[in-house]
Parts: C-alpha cells; sequence; structure tokens
C-alpha cells in the first residue's frame, strides 16, 4: 500500500523580487528550474510509493520564472490526478495571456504574495516598483475566477506586523468586494533556521515535534535540482538525500540518514545545534516554556 503524503516539489527557485525578509537573493540559497521531462521522471518515480493528498509547487522562489509550470500543472491534474495543486507567486509574470494559460491547465488554488499594501511600503519590501502591476494582475484573475473559472481558490499572503482587520480593509480599498478572496494570510516576520547568529536560549523551551511548521513525517518535498529534501525552510540546502532522478525514492527515504532524521521526530529528540533542533527551539519559545 502507497503511503500517503503531501508533496512540495519546488520547480523554480530563482525570483525576480528581492523580499527584505526573504533568503532567497542570498547566493548561498539554490537557484534552479524543474524542466518537464525531469518532473515526469521524479513523479513516475515517486508515485510508485506515495499517494499524493495534495502538491505544492512553489516555496523558496516564484514559480512562474519557469515556462514548464503549465505542462507540470496538466500532467499532475490529468494524468496523476492528484487531487489539489496549488503555487504562491508574487504575480509580476500573472499577466492576461498567463493567467487563462494557467487556469486552463487545472490548477485548484493561486495564492499571491503581496506583502504591502501600498505602493511606497511594497516597493521598500519587495525592492521592485511593481505593486501597481501587480493589483491589476490580481483584479484580472478575480474576473476570470467570477465568469468563468469559479471553482478555483484565491488566497492573498502578507507578511507584515499590521493587524488582520486592517490588511483586509486595505486590500477592500484596492480590490473592492473581496467575496472572490478566499482567504488573506497574515504572517509576521519570524526566524528561520538559516538565520544563523540568533542566540536561543534552549533552557526555557522544550524542544517538541508538535512546534514543526511543516511535518517530515507527513510531508515529502523535493528540491528545484530533483534532490530529496527535508523542509522547505532548508534554505541552503544543508540536508540533501540525493537526486531523484537517479535514485529509487524508497532507498533515499528509508536510507539510513533520512531515517535518523525520521526517528528524531518519531522519539521527540533531536540533535542539539542541528537544523531542526534550532528552529524547533524558536518556534517553541512562546508554545511551550519549562518550569
Amino acid at each position: 500500500m502507497r503511503k500517503e503524503f503531501k508533496v512540495n516539489f519546488d520547480v523554480c527557485t530563482y525570483c525576480n523580487h528581492g523580499c527584505t525578509f526573504c533568503s532567497n537573493a542570498d547566493v548561498k540559497t539554490l537557484k534552479d528550474k524543474v524542466k518537464y521531462k525531469d518532473y515526469v521522471s521524479v513523479m513516475d518515480n515517486l508515485l510508485k510509493y506515495v499517494k499524493i493528498s495534495e502538491l505544492a509547487l512553489s516555496a523558496k522562489g516564484e514559480v512562474l520564472m519557469n515556462n514548464d509550470l503549465e505542462k507540470i500543472i496538466y500532467q499532475s491534474k490529468t494524468i496523476y490526478k492528484v487531487p489539489y495543486v496549488y503555487f504562491s507567486t508574487n504575480g509580476y509574470y500573472l499577466d492576461t495571456k498567463r493567467a487563462h494559460s494557467l487556469l486552463e491547465s487545472g490548477i485548484d488554488s493561486i495564492k499571491f504574495s503581496i506583502n504591502a499594501t501600498n505602493k511606497e511600503e511594497y516597493q521598500k519590501i519587495h525592492l521592485k516598483d511593481d505593486f501597481d502591476r501587480v493589483i491589476k494582475h490580481l483584479k484580472y484573475l478575480i474576473a476570470l475566477k467570477q465568469s468563468q473559472y469559479k471553482s478555483v481558490k484565491i488566497f492573498i499572503s502578507i507578511v507584515t506586523n499590521d493587524a488582520k482587520e486592517d490588511v483586509i480593509k486595505a486590500f477592500r480599498e484596492l480590490l473592492g468586494d473581496l467575496d472572490a478572496i478566499n482567504d488573506i494570510f497574515v504572517y509576521k516576520l519570524q526566524y528561520r533556521p538559516h538565520q544563523g547568529g540568533i542566540e536561543i536560549d534552549t533552557s526555557k523551551v522544550i524542544i517538541d515535534n508538535s512546534n514543526c511548521l511543516i511535518s517530515p513525517l507527513k510531508e515529502v518535498y523535493i528540491n528545484s535540482d530533483c534532490s530529496l529534501g527535508f523542509c522547505c525552510l532548508d534554505y541552503f540546502d544543508e540536508i540533501n538525500f540525493g537526486s531523484l532522478l537517479e535514485n529509487d525514492f524508497m532507498k533515499l527515504y528509508e536510507g539510513n540518514e533520512y531515517k535518523k532524521m525520521r526517528q528524531q521526530f518519531v522519539d521527540n529528540n533531536f540533535e542539539k545545534g542541528s537544523l531542526c533542533y534550532n528552529c524547533l527551539a524558536y518556534e517553541g519559545l512562546n508554545k511551550k516554556v519549562s518550569s
């Protein structure tokens, strides 16, 4: 019987923006695009062992810079019958032509990452003067949903310290009626394991797998070079188990290194100073404080 997982296949880690809170601009971040033929090879490998509950196609970059994206989505929906396929985008490349081709490919959900609600703040954060263009593209996608593609889900995400009610009010002023927007996600700027140098007093927290934002026991992560990774928060590819173009998925998944990492979550016992340990410590600061 095949194991059921959510799969995050990061098919493009290039990005045209330089958001100040994001590690993508760092030269240590892996930059690659997955070719359609390689995507098929990896997925054929994976699907021998895995039943996919949902498929994310983006994590660390701008997915619309991969011109094979529509073929990848169509393959996922039509051939592999994945029930839910989605991606996040900054929206710059989602013009009218691309909006139609993506919706025709069968995408279930698109999330716009818009990290400000006005042009001036947007340019400070994204380091690009693309706010008006992105809002125009979002409005067109909303119109398409309302007229032809009623089942597609549209989300907005924003990294800000503003209250959610203020964010919703600002987007309502920009977009008008928000009925076609399924939700607006407001994320606070927070620590990520690539941010070395942050001192964490681990004596004050319990390092607990329940603090994990992305459980490796429930999710498979694949890098943009088609290698089997462990987590989308591993920005600099510190944990890499090998190429899925060259190795059988189950051989890597059941290999000693992957089993060792996975067992730490089963045992709830993490190697001190490791990527997971540091991340869980920080995420746990406000959740589980020891007496």
